[in-house]
């Protein structure tokens, strides 16, 4: 047995502690319990989720307190302070009752991993610290305070030796200042990261490689020339991708014998390379999507065609090339992100992992969505994407009554568009945001304008053309709508479930109930669905399944009513509206 729990444990390792306690909870449950606990579970997926961005990883909670461990002081720290001013300053999450305050210690130690967590002194001083903090507050042991007082921003004021319980010796306790707390710390430098190399290219950068002329005629090095600048315009209109330009590439490519070298030379994360080969009339184009560091290829496409249509084909191609390769890198960078043991504060991180939780349509991960945009927007003021991720989740807000004043959300919503689009007027999704804006108030040709601008600046953003179709859906151009979603499942065969919600919104608005139901049955995750089910069974006849479906929006949306949907969908015409509301009734909602 002793055998099995040593082998059970792991080798100690530095590592900052922070221990984080809810105040007063005993207290809190006595008054409220399903509300403290639902409370207290919510909170606790907060700090799990965002926990990894800032290279920590919760390794213990017992009752309302938990045990995280950090590779360093300044990651926990960092972390500390973004955990205690989320909650601090987010009086949703407490729903008017009191607000849920943890009070937060940390250190620095040895620690050994077990199957139950973490244990050693250093997890014991930090659980004893943290009764020293107020409410919201954070306290730090005397190791920590050498470790990060020099060249730090924080005010940290000692709350001299203190006898803690169980601990032999005095240890002075310094509490952090967290009202004078700059918006961020200072990042770590490159050289303390184990990611310093890679750090090195800029997030979400690419090269287009020379297209490799595989058949050998130099007639047609004139078509893997175009096909290669075609790319390069499509792949600049994506504002979140730095594209290095043709000739830069060109060069480095001809000098350079590796990838690898290529990628440290021009400074990008990835690489596009590919081959051009003429079979008689017809036309074979592969390309392949390479992460520079590891020369690893993260996805390859192959496209035919005939030279008969050549110049339509390259035109084809290049979009839809451009569109996935900006899909793949975005994924790619997600994995990245979440992986990296270093705290990934940049904007663009947080607007990825954001847009992730503002999609799974439920108010509270709606609410952390907004949370990190914020966090986005406070570390870069004039990063537009970060005003448009936030308009988007308070037209949610306004859409499913998830506040107490809808009304005004909306019309917020509509004020961050515009300063998207002030900050980046390059940016097709800041446009975008203000379509939807526009769509919701019912300013139909101001919405349909922003839309139209939107697919100028940028018509291979898949997303962008499903919105935009969702929008055309509603004013009766059905046909151009489906066009345009169809377009996007197209150039993103792994479309979230939004896309086929359009697109049987678009359907079910020309009438087309039976192919509403394929479309939407094609959805994953069906919830945002059943409403469009109800009201095309219905209107089938087919009463005992739209009944089903209309008992599934009641478990998803236990707040609809159709008083409040037939306010939703922003329909130029009334009675395209009474149809829908016909089909739920008939569903059996109310």
């Amino acid at each position: 047995m002793g055998k099995s729990l040593q082998s059970s444990l792991t080798a100690s390792r530095l590592s900052a502690v922070l221990y984080a306690d809810i105040h007063g909870y005993t207290r809190l449950v006595e008054r409220d319990e399903a509300g403290t606990v639902e409370r207290l579970t919510r909170s606790l997926a907060m700090i799990r989720n965002l926990i990894g961005d800032y290279g920590g990883a919760v390794v213990n909670t017992a009752g309302d307190g938990l045990v995280a461990v950090f590779p360093s002081v300044r990651q926990a720290l960092h972390f500390a302070i973004e955990m205690q001013r989320e909650l601090s300053r987010e009086s949703t999450w407490s729903g008017g009752r009191e607000p849920l305050a943890y009070r937060v210690g940390i250190t620095i130690g040895d620690t050994i991993s077990g199957d139950d967590g973490v244990y050693g002194h250093s997890v014991n001083l930090a659980a004893r610290i943290q009764e020293l903090a107020e409410p919201g507050g954070i306290c730090i042991s005397d190791t920590v305070y050498q470790t990060v007082r020099n060249g730090s921003q924080l005010t940290l004021r000692s709350l001299g030796k203190k006898k803690l319980k169980n601990i032999s010796s005095p240890v002075e306790v310094y509490a952090v200042d967290l009202v004078s707390a700059p918006s961020h710390l200072d990042p770590i430098p490159l050289s303390a990261s184990p990611f310093a190399a890679s750090r090195l290219a800029p997030d979400a950068s690419l090269a287009v490689l020379p297209l490799e002329n595989v058949s050998g005629d130099p007639a047609d090095l004139h078509l893997c020339q175009g096909i290669v600048a075609d790319l390069i315009t499509h792949l600049s209109r994506f504002r979140d991708l730095m594209v290095i330009a043709r000739h830069s590439t060109f060069l480095a490519a001809a000098s350079l014998k590796s990838l690898r070298e290529i990628g440290h030379q021009l400074g990008v994360r990835y690489l596009l390379s590919g081959g051009f080969r003429r079979m008689g009339k017809g036309i074979r184009i592969t390309v392949d999507l390479i992460e520079a560091e590891s020369e690893n290829i993260i996805w390859s496409e192959r496209h035919d065609g005939s030279m008969a249509d050549v110049f339509a084909f390259q035109d084809d191609v290049t979009a839809t090339v451009a569109s996935r390769v900006a899909l793949h890198i975005d994924a790619a960078e997600r994995r990245r992100l979440s992986a990296q043991a270093y705290p990934s504060v940049y904007a663009y991180g947080l607007i990825l992992r954001g847009l992730d939780l503002s999609f799974r349509f439920r108010a509270e991960s709606n609410l952390h969505a907004r949370r990190l945009f914020e966090q986005a927007r406070d570390l870069d003021p004039h990063y537009g994407r970060s005003y448009a991720a936030i308009s988007r989740t308070l037209n949610f807000d306004w859409r499913y009554n998830w506040v107490n004043d809808p009304d005004s959300a909306l019309n917020e919503a509509l004020e961050l568009a515009k300063l998207a689009v002030e900050y980046d007027n390059l940016d097709a999704r800041g446009y975008s945001e203000m379509g939807m804006a526009h769509l919701y108030r019912k300013e139909h040709d101001e919405a349909l304008a922003a839309y139209e601008h939107a697919l100028e600046l940028n018509p291979n953003d898949a997303d962008l053309l499903a919105e935009a179709g969702d929008c055309l859906a509603y004013v009766r151009q059905g046909k151009r709508a489906v066009e345009l979603l169809q377009r996007a499942i197209r150039l993103n065969p792994y479309c979230p479930d939004s896309y086929f919600w359009y697109l049987g919104d678009a359907y079910f608005h020309d009438g087309e109930y039976e192919k509403t139901i394929q479309t939407v049955s094609r959805m994953r995750d069906q919830s945002e669905g059943h409403r469009l089910m109800a009201a095309s069974h219905a209107l089938l006849g087919d009463i005992a399944e739209a009944q089903r479906h209309a008992r599934a929006v009641m478990e998803v949306h236990p707040n609809f009513t159709i008083e409040h949907w037939r306010k939703v969908p922003p329909l130029r015409y009334t009675e395209d509206l009474e149809v829908l509301v016909e089909g739920l009734r008939k569903a059996g909602l109310r």
